[in-house]
């Protein structure tokens, strides 16, 4: 009998240049993942993934795509140069075992010659039954778990912030609780990873700024 093969993620890609009147106005690139051999709960993961691809594409396409038309348009009137837009939206598969599969997003958007707008994310799926993992699943009798982890991401923030590792707003605590981080995190082999949005807690520069906190193997 032959052995079932397991479950494995594979990242499709595409690439395209959008042009007006022969002028590039829009690059992207754009990769989503594909879960093989996953079973059933593998197709519906990868049917997921496959509509977030089509609606970043989409939206690269149609609304971003017009506003970097009208802006080289604008700029071809004042005979000003145009620096072509770009999109980018990359994952990679952060960990895959036990039946668990977790996913790492980055997206980013440039406009012309200004800054990137980025965001960043986790997605952690149960494989079987193709439904995300929810993260009290791993603290599961606990109580106070949330306040705990909470507490250990703030350590690590102030202990970078005064470090210079990492540009934090002085109240970076309070903003990045309205945020809600814990809502994207993601699992590593190094524990739960979450990250904080674009301005959310610092500067733009600072981009996601990102933790990641140690979990018992336990729970892993």
């Amino acid at each position: 009998m032959r052995e079932p093969r397991e479950a494995r993620v594979v990242w499709e890609e595409e690439r395209r240049v959008l042009t007006l009147e022969g002028e590039p106005a829009l690059s992207y690139a754009l990769s989503w993942p594909r879960i093989e051999d996953g079973g059933l709960g593998g197709r519906w993961i990868s049917k997921y993934y496959a509509k977030l691809a089509g609606r970043w594409r989409r939206r690269w396409e149609r609304e971003v795509y017009w506003a970097a038309c009208l802006e080289l348009a604008v700029r071809r009137e004042e005979s000003r140069p145009f620096v072509p837009w770009t999109g980018e939206l990359r994952g990679e598969t952060a960990a895959l075992r036990d039946g668990v599969v977790s996913l790492r997003f980055f997206g980013s958007e440039v406009r012309g010659d200004g800054r990137p707008a980025r965001v960043r994310w986790g997605d952690v799926w149960q494989l079987r039954e193709g439904t995300p993992k929810p993260l009290h699943s791993l603290f599961a009798g606990e109580k106070g778990w949330k306040n705990r982890l909470w507490q250990k991401l703030v350590r690590q923030g102030e202990e970078r912030r005064q470090a210079g590792d990492c540009f934090l707003d002085g109240d970076w605590p309070q903003k990045a609780k309205k945020a809600r981080p814990l809502r994207g995190w993601c699992l590593t082999e190094e524990g739960v990873e979450v990250s904080l949005p674009q301005c959310a807690a610092s500067p733009a520069a600072e981009g996601c700024p990102v933790f990641t906190v140690p979990l018992d193997e336990k729970k892993m």
